[in-house]
């Protein structure tokens, strides 16, 4: 039984708000996904796009007081933001909407992966992940959800 906290309500939401990112895409371009932590002490979600130019997007929360929302895309980019919630949901949007319109891209170096989402307006969210070798660099620079699905 998971007990009712400040972050168990922080999940749903972010699940809702999951739900609400699939919805601005068209039928057919996503599929949603959820599930709790192996240790049952918080919840993963994700979009998976049916395009595979198109970088995964999820996020994960613990449930407890004052626990971090962390965001991942394409594979293996993670941000963890901390603050507080109603604006961390509302980055996550942002994000989220800014993955779904194929302004992210990975750079997998010789040890890490550097990860990039363009905000509108400008702003830019990065983070770098070490320990990821990679003989041959690259840059994956994904494209959106509805890609050449021929749909609006």
């Amino acid at each position: 039984m998971i007990s009712i906290t400040k972050n168990a309500d922080t999940s749903e939401r972010l699940l809702k708000l999951f739900q609400e990112l699939l919805n601005s895409v068209p039928e057919g371009t996503a599929t949603l996904g959820s599930k709790r932590t192996k240790n049952n002490d918080g919840t993963i979600v994700w979009l998976t796009p049916a395009s595979k130019s198109a970088a995964e997007f999820g996020a994960h929360s613990e449930d407890g007081e004052l626990s971090p929302i962390d965001v991942f895309f394409g594979s293996g980019t993670t941000f963890e933001l901390n603050g507080d919630v109603d604006k961390l949901l509302e980055l996550v949007r942002s994000l989220g909407l800014a993955v779904i319109s194929g302004r992210c891209e990975q750079r997998f170096g010789f040890l890490g992966v550097r990860g990039k989402i363009r905000l509108d307006g400008g702003k830019v969210y990065r983070c770098t992940d070490y320990f990821h070798p990679r003989l041959y660099p690259r840059t994956v620079l994904y494209q959106p959800y509805d890609y050449g699905s021929g749909k609006s």
